[in-house]
């Protein structure tokens, strides 16, 4: 069945016979018998196998049955021929997943890591039954016991099946937080328990109460992501698929909300965590699964990062490999001799004015706050000397995206200015001080192929393209039809392109793989040194901040001075 449709894949035609135990199964029995047969005992070793995976000690399986069982999941889009002038363009069939079997069981969380754009979001779409109108869906999914078909995916989500999406675009942007969060009520008595269970997920999560009369566009990326994860738990689900749930939250923020699914598991439930942050996932999962090309490459046991000797396929331990923490740089960026400077910020004895360098990205004492009652920066100032890498350290909502598009020129402080070489932020054309965000999907027109987004900045060379791993067929798809990872690297080319002279990343490579992470921050580097690039980064991992910053600017610490 195709669009949205999920095909029975391995009809049998003869009686193979699968041992299990004492049991003894036929494979062309039904879900419950194969279920009640394969899962007699309720408890397994952490080292037995079946169903293509592993077992944590405490795995349980009540009734009989996982709680999502994916079996044999392939899923393949039909497409045009990129590389064909349009009018002679033929269809054609892109598989992105295949072969795709992953469980979880009752009482556990399983962490789906791996490269990007392997088809991890996909999974999580098919799980919910949303698929494309193109696209065409093969094998077998099975929810608490029961075989699901597309239609029957759609009506758990909400209802049994919760999802923390990737992208905080799924916020209504008409419609203010805590009425999304607390969802349709039909009485009075229901609209007096959702309020005060919002109050209390919104309390859990460090947001204010006042949060919940805001509009989506008022958030910070952190608050956004909280925000979905509030809506998520709001029903009480049996299952929790999240996509990147912890973009944009400072680290202490992140560990809260993965410690929060840690005790939803450990009430009963499961999660399907997919995630690039490797560290965080080793804090709170039973297993993990690692994706490569479409599929599960490997899958171990938590225990088994403590050690590359102990993983199995190459991918596994190149990830391993480029955690921050292990092998990501070649060297320490706080050994490289650091590019000549000045003294920023110094008083003057005369007036207190501060004087600055003639080459230098300067926020001269600006205040600036979306309510003029409360501002988010008071009296700042900040000097980025060309060839220096800043990282700016605070909490989540403190306003680090706010200070990015301050001194990228997207918002006007009330009071002070932003110099760029002295001179003011220009007006129109193309700015010397970039911007890449951390919400790649924001920024690309969505009816425009990718190929237009490029040459909307410039010409982009075959250098470029290699490092930041564009491959050319992504040139003819939309935005949609990529995952957050790759197109956060057009966005990343798009900045370059423009041969700025000072660019500011707002957490860009959360969406991306440990390899790709590593290989990306690599470059940037490179490209600050040789062009003599002022870089301006926020990012909520220390061990990056640790390799890649020659100074850290503490915005927390710096408000309380002021």
């Amino acid at each position: 069945m195709r669009e949205t449709g999920i095909v029975e894949k391995d009809a049998c035609t003869t009686k193979r016979e699968l041992e299990t135990g004492d049991t003894v199964v036929e494979q062309g029995a039904t879900l419950t018998e194969r279920a009640q047969g394969m899962h007699e005992s309720r408890c397994h070793a952490a080292t037995e196998r079946h169903h293509h995976h592993s077992h944590a000690n405490d795995s349980r399986h009540e009734g009989g049955h996982h709680l999502l069982q994916v079996e044999d999941l392939s899923v393949s889009f039909e497409m045009y021929e990129t590389d064909a002038p349009f009018f002679r363009a033929k269809k054609q069939t892109v598989r992105t997943i295949e072969n795709l079997s992953v469980s979880v069981h009752y009482g556990e969380i399983v962490a789906i890591v791996g490269a990007s754009g392997s088809g991890k979001t996909l999974l999580a779409d098919a799980v919910m039954g949303m698929f494309e109108p193109n696209a065409l869906v093969e094998g077998r999914i099975w929810f608490d016991g029961v075989r699901q078909d597309a239609a029957g995916l759609a009506r758990l989500r909400g209802r049994g099946v919760s999802l923390v999406p990737q992208s905080t675009a799924h916020l209504d942007p008409l419609m203010k937080v805590g009425r999304q969060v607390r969802g349709v009520a039909r009485t009075r008595e229901e609209r007096f328990l959702r309020a005060e269970k919002q109050a209390q997920l919104f309390a859990r999560y460090g947001l204010a109460s006042e949060v919940a009369d805001l509009y989506p566009h008022e958030l910070s990326g952190g608050m956004a992501r909280r925000v979905l994860l509030c809506c998520a738990l709001m029903d009480g689900p049996k299952l929790i698929v999240a996509d990147e749930p912890t973009p944009g939250l400072d680290l202490d923020l992140a560990v809260r909300a993965l410690d929060d699914f840690r005790t939803f598991a450990n009430e009963g439930g499961g999660v399907l965590l997919i995630t690039h942050d490797i560290e965080l996932a080793l804090r709170v999962a039973d297993r993990i699964a690692v994706f490569k090309e479409g599929t599960v490459v490997e899958e171990t046991a938590v225990a088994n990062f403590a050690d590359p000797h102990l993983l199995q396929h190459p991918f596994t331990r190149a990830l391993w490999h480029a955690l921050p923490e292990h092998e990501f740089a070649s060297g320490d960026a706080h050994d490289e001799a650091r590019p000549p400077a000045c003294p920023a910020n110094v008083a003057s004895e005369d007036d207190g004015a501060s004087r600055s360098c003639q080459r230098a990205l300067e926020a001269r004492s600006i205040t600036f706050g979306h309510d003029p009652s409360r501002p988010l920066y008071r009296d700042f100032s900040l000097t980025v000397e060309p060839g220096e890498r800043v990282a700016l350290a605070a909490p989540s909502g403190f306003g680090k995206t706010t200070l990015c598009r301050l001194l990228a020129g997207y918002e006007v402080p009330q009071q002070g200015s932003v110099l760029v070489d002295g001179e003011p932020l220009p007006r129109t054309g193309i700015c010397p001080v970039q911007l890449i965000g951390q919400r790649p999907e924001e920024t690309i027109d969505p009816l425009a192929r990718m190929e237009a987004a490029l040459e909307e900045a410039g010409e982009v060379d075959e250098r470029l393209r290699e490092a930041l791993g564009i491959k050319t067929a992504w040139l003819r798809r939309y935005p949609h039809e990529l995952s957050g990872g790759e197109l956060q690297r057009f966005c990343i080319a798009r900045a370059l392109v423009a041969n700025p002279r000072y660019l500011i990343a707002d957490e860009i490579s959360t969406m991306l793989d440990a390899v790709t992470q590593a290989q990306l921050w690599e470059f940037l580097r490179s490209e600050a040194e040789t062009r003599g690039l002022g870089l301006v980064f926020v990012s909520h991992n220390p061990a990056l901040v640790e390799r890649i910053a020659t100074r850290v600017v503490d915005l927390e610490k710096e408000a309380r001075a002021h």
